[in-house]
């Protein structure tokens, strides 16, 4: 389940909201995901959900 509090959560949210994601915000999301060098349930989760986004159009990637 996710955290509110989670630094991935909270981009992939925002990108979701703004509809569209930065080459900045991937960088960032990027770092997020490899920080402990693992990833789990709640990232998989959070990042699918974001691609999803991107892949049906919801969410524009922009320079």
């Amino acid at each position: 389940m996710s955290q509110p509090d989670c630094p991935i959560t909270d981009l992939v949210s925002q990108c979701i909201q703004v509809r569209t994601i930065t080459q900045t915000q991937y960088q960032q999301l990027t770092a997020l995901v490899l920080a402990d060098g693992t990833v789990d349930d709640s990232e998989r989760k959070q990042v699918n959900r974001l691609f999803d986004a991107i892949q049906s159009g919801r969410v524009k990637i922009v320079d």
